[in-house]
């Protein structure tokens, strides 16, 4: 088996069903299986997708274990020499898939590769970035501060926003949305860190891959789509205080040497995760 593509699904079977179309209709030139993990209890277009595609192998939670510990829990079925973990809400691209494997098997010194990602409307969405130091907490992709001032040099140097992308490139960390991996680097790594819910998975599995030897690369003659929701309506409060749970592990796994600065640290992510839900109320 070459390829073991992962989804996981949250409440999302309606753009699972349009990704799992892209990879049927797109992958033509090579032996794969699709591994959805599903870690939504009743979601109602589960049964329909089970009908339309019997060879998936389905894995039902009983309860929303978190993105990292999904994506291992089916790893531990994958049968593929390389491991591509896929969002529900992506759509691939002719050949982009196989591009990557090509690219992949070429280079063995390469531990992560991720390719080209676009918006809704075609536009580029800046999937690859450099690792976040304590400014990211205030120029992130989703901050004020880089809505107010997208140009600000922190967000640029963060989001990689001062290279064209439309070369391969080595970077610190590619988004989860489309990774693929070799799975003997999967397991080298030990997978990912199941103390992160949602978000920030992505960039520590980058970075254990750099500290295994290995390359993370950019690839943009493979291009997907990513339809990432635009919705301002209230994000649930257990998502806002689990990702800040991961911003203070991401930081004492990485940086947390001195307790002092790491107190310091972690009262910063605790105020900014008061002021995310104080401003959820009144969405």
């Amino acid at each position: 088996m070459n390829l073991s593509c992962i989804i996981i699904n949250y409440y999302n079977s309606t753009p699972l069903k349009n990704c799992l179309e892209s990879v049927y209709r797109t992958l033509q030139k090579t032996s794969f299986e699709v591994i959805v993990v599903d870690n939504s209890q009743d979601d109602p277009g589960m049964a329909s997708l089970k009908e339309s595609y019997p060879q998936i192998r389905y894995i039902q939670n009983l309860t929303n274990t978190g993105f990292a510990k999904a994506n291992n829990q089916a790893v531990q079925f994958a049968q593929g020499e390389i491991l591509l973990f896929l969002n529900p809400d992506t759509i691939l691209t002719d050949q982009a898939i196989e591009k990557m494997q090509e690219h992949l098997k070429s280079n063995p010194d390469i531990g992560a590769l991720g390719p080209k990602v676009l918006n809704t409307d075609g536009s580029l969405q800046y999937s690859c970035r450099r690792f976040p130091t304590l400014m990211t907490g205030l120029f992130n992709r989703y901050s004020l501060l880089s809505l107010w001032f997208p140009d600000n040099p922190y967000t640029v140097r963060y989001m990689m926003k001062d290279f064209s992308h439309d070369e391969v490139r080595e970077v610190d960390w590619l988004s989860g949305c489309c990774l693929m991996v070799p799975h003997a680097v999967f397991e080298k790594t030990g997978g990912f860190d199941e103390h992160f819910f949602l978000f920030n998975e992505d960039v520590d599995l980058c970075r254990t891959i750099h500290q295994n030897g290995f390359k993370v690369m950019y690839f943009p003659s493979a291009k997907i789509t990513h339809h990432i929701s635009t919705s301002n309506s209230r994000v649930p409060v257990k998502i806002i205080i689990k990702r800040h749970l991961g911003m203070s592990h991401y930081y004492g796994k990485h940086h947390g040497e001195n307790f002092v600065v790491r107190m310091v640290v972690n009262i910063a992510i605790s105020l900014r995760c008061l002021s995310q839900l104080a401003f959820n109320i009144f969405k």
